[in-house]
């Protein structure tokens, strides 16, 4: 079929275009040969098979050549011309009226009666002596049962060949076996490490026949080089057998390239005259320019609109490794790529034009680097081809945008890497006779190449009489590679890179429980400690679960398979050949030997680029080969066979499902992952805060008519897996589930059952954390996730409250009972597990009575059936409350009476409870012995109660009767109560007051006159320290300064404003003591006190009762009394200053 590029201009011939199956349909058998050219090195390869046939009775042959060449479209073509079909074969005879010889001799060489039947077998990765003895018994028309072939041996195989050879047949004339893709069959052979004299004892059967049969093999390479990873021996032994077979080589030539490329290229009659015509002496050029070309003027012009050097150019390029792949000779003409001859015909041949445009060499460059680059440069072809590139873009930034420069470079590159073993060599005068006939001037070209030559870009060689691309690098990689591989291919550790651990989802595991868990690989050859010890220990939630084990060693296998009961966690593998995987390995070490030790490279940039281009595709190679091996080892999981060719994420899942038996079934990818995102920790944050503040409420209290993240966690999570729903006492935790919510969340219970179990069972000798209860949740057979630890960690801890006691872990490094379970202990059971602890208690029927006691002293009513830990919360809780001081107080007065202070019961009562760690031994020993008891005394039921409520009383009374002594000082020394009019005293004072103290002091006494409550923040000036940081030493202070201020309040009260009458006036006068020092005392009356009825009257008396005394004994009798009344000043000069 010919697919049209445009309505009449050219059709490209799509026949070439994918291989030729010889197995496929064979109906249009007579438009195949129409097709099929028959050139010359097709004419040679058939004339040696017959002529050897018949001369020297040879039956085996290979026909090797490089992919796309048309071994295949020859082995269809020769079952034509023997087929048993008459018109057919006849068809086929006739075309072969171009070679005289072979079509005189063809027939008789091979008797051609009847015609041969034909045995056309594709090679395939899979067994080959059962696949060829099927394919014989379906060409003969042998009735066989596929299952029975399968199962035989390849010596019964051979047998049954044999037989099925050797009987006669009087309806053909003989048998041809065609086995195309043979080298399949060599890979699959080595691979599996087989013995390759199946094909040595196929040829001798093939050659002992007693009927005519022969046999042709369809390969790429040698049988030796399909062996290339062997030893020396095995290598030898494969050659060996390739001696049964008579190797034919198919290369077509360029001559006959050239021919099969202007095949493919129809043009209309009106643009065939017009692009022959004005390209005429462009062929022409080219043709007499190289050796040998003169004669392909018609092929040439037959290519157009191909340059004819890119025409001559697809021939050996396409019989490079990097493109056998690739079928560049005639994929290149019809494919879709980039930069491609289909494209260069859309954009140019759409419609009838003038112009006709040729799709030049520097066209053919684009393509080659934009599409197979990064194969040529893993090729042997990769030194010359990056000093190319390396060409092409210095031209292009020394010429500043100069086309000529660039497609002069091209030119010469292309010839440089492509035509130099074909004798197409960058000559001067050809060069620029082509630039001419392209419409540049002589003058131009000349420019050009000597600017290139100058740039070192080109240089010419004297040797070829030609230009060449400058050899910037003199290093042979492909050398370095050869002489290191084989320096390091001994004694080397080459499973040291090889090491690349695949991850590997249990995809059917998490589809079916939401949670993603991960298998690795580890290749090894050799058992070490580490290793086992790493396989041995359980993983957690985001740790590979399961380790692919594979050894290139049999002997490490078999160790390994000793152990395997013990390795719940590893698969081990099996696989027979390793070579391929060891040469790629090995490969790859010298590449990055080299690159780190030839030091010559480090300054040659494109030695060193193709180096690195290398190492590349080594990785990549080695990469290939290791999922070929891990897809196609066989595996065991203790030591039980699993199922053969099955992906590993299968094996993986099934295996999951055997570890994680137990595993909750959650569907929510926020929380079910290893590592939850930030949104998806700040959603489990807020829905454990929901669960601690509305417990009780339906939904957790979310709003009917949003949906938050944390919402959608809770009824996927919570309310659906039966953690929260509603009961006969509301909604809550459940601490006991109901038979539905079991049936409907078996494994959800199970959870719930084994996280209070194991709360339970390790509470008896120590606190749990929250870490224990994740981390056991994190292993086998749960393995929560870490977001799913934290959600149903708090939900069993809500299910199980009035059962369990709470536990910080404090400045003092240990864990200490809380009262209950607080809102930083939910941050720290979300962010620090370790630091959160719980602890389960039961009561004995023993201390029933006690309890009933202490409940009545402390609660206020009887026990119930969680008594102990109710009297202990209500107790820690208590004491927990206290204000920080009383809670640090060791218990003095501050007011100097005795009976204000703490008692020696209340405080070691105190002490007890804030470090009680244990809510069992605190209310049933610790108790009992703080207050002097022994716990077995028959009376201790009675006093302990009354010792516990007066302790408690005393602990609460402390805070009052501090505010009440600093109160106290107050109104002692400003001589009011906290009234009205201390209110206004305080204001005048904060208004005059210079001193910040005294300032804030009035300022602070006249908000508590309203509010009561701020009375702290006066403490809090007098101490300098907030309430939270009161110790008894700020206390003591704080009584002083507090009496200091006070005084400091009344003085400048009254020297403040001497136009405007204070409250208060001062009192002052000065004397000496026995010492004879000075003294100065000093106080305050209110203005106009002096008048006072009751003050009047005790004048009267006084002056009346020393109206007999001296002047003398009156003063001193005065001064008596002022000394005792007055306070003593240090300085008088004290209030002056404010």
């Amino acid at each position: 079929m010919a697919l049209k590029m445009t309505e009449s201009l050219i059709t490209i011939n799509q026949r070439y275009k994918s291989s030729t199956r010889i197995d496929g349909d064979s109906e249009d058998l007579r438009s195949f040969i129409d097709d099929f050219i028959l050139h010359g090195t097709a004419v040679n390869v058939l004339d040696t098979v017959s002529r050897e046939y018949d001369a020297n009775a040879q039956r085996v042959y290979t026909i090797t050549g490089p992919y796309g060449s048309g071994k295949s479209t020859v082995a269809l073509f020769l079952s034509c011309l023997l087929s048993t079909d008459t018109k057919l074969r006849e068809y086929a005879t006739a075309k072969l009226q171009s070679s005289p010889v072979l079509l005189s001799e063809f027939k008789k060489r091979f008797a051609i009666n009847i015609g041969w039947k034909t045995v056309k077998h594709v090679c395939g990765l899979e067994s080959p002596a059962n696949s060829i003895l099927q394919s014989l018994y379906i060409a003969l028309g042998i009735t066989h049962d596929v299952n029975i072939i399968a199962d035989l041996t390849d010596d019964e195989c051979l047998s049954e060949i044999k037989l099925a050879l050797s009987s006669t047949q009087s309806n053909d004339d003989g048998v041809l076996i065609l086995l195309d893709e043979m080298g399949k069959a060599l890979d699959y052979q080595s691979r599996a490490n087989k013995d390759l004299h199946l094909f040595q004892a196929l040829a001798d059967v093939v050659q002992q026949a007693n009927r005519p049969v022969l046999m042709i093999g369809f390969l790429h390479q040698a049988f030796s080089d399909y062996a290339k990873n062997k030893d020396a021996k095995t290598q030898q032994e494969w050659s060996k057998v390739q001696g049964r077979y008579r190797d034919l080589s198919f290369n077509p030539s360029i001559d006959e390239s050239l021919i099969l490329v202007g095949d493919s290229i129809t043009r209309s009659a009106e643009i065939s005259v017009k692009i022959e015509s004005k390209y005429a002496k462009l062929v022409n050029v080219v043709s007499s320019t190289f050796a040998n070309q003169n004669r392909n003027v018609g092929a040439l012009t037959d290519t157009l609109p191909l340059d004819p050097i890119v025409s001559l150019l697809l021939g050996p390029v396409s019989r490079r490794r990097f493109s056998q792949n690739e079928r560049s000779l005639f994929g290149f003409l019809a494919s879709h790529e980039k930069y491609g001859f289909r494209e260069f015909l859309e954009d140019n041949y759409t419609q009838p034009q003038d112009d006709l445009v040729l799709y030049r060499p520097e066209m053919y460059w684009d393509y080659l680097h934009h599409n197979l680059h990064h194969l040529i440069v893993t090729s042997h072809d990769s030194k010359a081809w990056l000093e190319g590139c390396d060409a092409i873009y210095r031209a292009e930034q020394k010429a500043e945008g100069s086309e000529l420069h660039v497609s002069i470079t091209k030119v010469i590159s292309l010839l440089t890497i492509f035509g130099f073993h074909h004798q197409l060599h960058a000559k001067k005068d050809f060069l620029k006779k082509y630039f001419v006939n392209r419409g540049y001037k002589n003058t131009e070209i000349a420019k050009a190449l000597d600017d290139l030559q100058t740039w070192t870009v080109i240089i010419y060689r004297q040797k070829h009489d030609a230009l060449f691309v400058f050899q910037g690098s003199d290093i042979d990689i492909n050398t370095l590679i050869s002489e290191r591989v084989e320096a390091v291919s001994q004694g080397v550790d080459w499973t040291s890179v090889c090491d690349l651990p695949q991850n590997i989802l249990a995809t059917a595991h998490y589809h079916k429980t939401g949670t993603m868990r991960w298998a690795t690989t580890k290749l090894i050859n050799k058992v070490e400690k580490s290793l086992l010890e790493q396989l041995c220990t359980e993983p957690k939630t985001g740790e590979a679960f399961l380790t692919f084990v594979l050894s290139v060693s049999p002997d490490v296998t078999e160790k390994f398979k000793e152990i395997a009961s013990n390795l719940s966690h590893c698969v081990i593998g099996e696989y027979g050949d390793f070579s391929i995987l060891q040469t790629a390995a090995i490969e790859l070490i010298a590449l990055k030997q080299i690159l780190k030790d030839e030091q010559k490279i480090t300054h040659d940039l494109i030695a060193k680029n193709e180096l690195e281009n290398r190492i590349i595709f080594a990785q990549q190679n080695v990469e290939k080969e290791l999922q070929h091996i891990y897809k196609n080892a066989q595996w065991t999981h203790w030591n039980n066979p699993l199922p053969p060719s099955s992906p590993l994420t299968s094996l993986a899942s099934v295996i999951a499902e055997e570890i994680y038996h137990k595993a909750p079934i959650v569907i929510n990818e926020l929380v079910n992952r290893s590592k939850p995102s930030g949104s998806a920790n700040s959603a489990i944050r807020k829905l454990m805060n929901a669960m601690f503040v509305n417990g009780d409420k339906k939904d957790l209290g979310f709003d009917e008519t949003s949906f938050p993240p944390e919402k959608g966690l809770y009824l996927s999570c919570l309310k659906s897996k039966g953690w929260h729903n509603y009961t006969p006492e509301g909604y809550l935790f459940p601490k006991t589930w109901s038979k539905e919510t079991k049936d409907a969340n078996p494994k959800m219970h199970a959870l719930w059952q084994d996280g209070f179990t194991f709360i339970k069972e390790n509470s008896t000798t120590a606190h749990v954390s929250i870490a224990q209860l994740y981390e056991r949740w994190m292993l086998p057979p749960f393995g929560l996730t870490t977001g799913l630890c934290r959600i149903y960690g708090l939900a069993l801890l809500k299910s199980l409250e009035g059962q369990i006691a709470f536990y910080d872990w404090d400045s003092t490094n240990q864990f200490i009972f809380i009262p209950e379970l607080d809102e930083e202990l939910v941050n720290k059971i979300y962010k620090h597990p370790h630091e959160a602890a719980v602890r389960y208690f039961e009561i004995s029927d023993i201390q029933s009575h006690l309890l009933e006691n202490l409940a009545q002293a402390t609660i206020g009513n009887a026990k119930t059936d969680s008594a102990i830990l109710n009297i202990a919360k209500h107790i820690v809780g208590i004491v927990h409350k206290l204000p920080s001081w009383v809670k640090k107080t060791s218990g003095e007065s501050f007011s100097g009476s005795q009976q204000n202070g703490l008692t020696k019961e209340a405080r070691d009562f105190r002490n007890k409870v804030i470090g009680a760690s244990d809510p069992f031994k605190l209310i049933l020993e610790d108790l009992p012995a703080v207050f002097g008891f022994d716990k077995n005394d028959p009376v201790l039921e009675d006093q302990l109660g009354y010792k516990l409520r007066t302790a408690i009383e005393d602990l609460s009374a402390q805070n009052d009767i501090l505010y009440n002594g600093f109160k106290q000082i107050i109104i002692d020394t400003l001589g009011e109560e906290f009234n009205k009019n201390l209110k206004t005293r305080c204001e005048f004072v904060e208004s005059i007051a210079k001193r910040p103290n005294v300032k804030e002091l009035a300022k602070r006494i006249g908000q508590c006159i309203n509010n009561p409550s701020k009375f702290e923040f006066v403490i809090n000036l007098a101490t300098g320290a907030p309430e939270r940081n009161w110790t008894d030493k700020h206390l003591r202070n704080g009584l002083d300064e507090l009496q200091n201020l006070c005084v400091q309040f009344r003085r400048i009260e009254s020297f403040g404003n001497l136009q405007t009458k204070g409250s208060s006036k001062p009192l002052a006068f000065i004397t000496t003591n026995s010492e004879g020092k000075h003294q100065e005392f000093g106080g305050f009356i209110q203005y106009d006190l002096e008048m006072d009825s009751d003050v009047l009257q005790v004048v009267e008396k006084i002056k009346s009762s020393f109206s007999d005394l001296s002047k003398e004994k009156q003063l001193a009798a005065l001064t008596n009394l002022l000394t005792n009344l007055m306070e003593q000043s240090e300085s008088g000069t004290e209030v002056v200053n404010d």
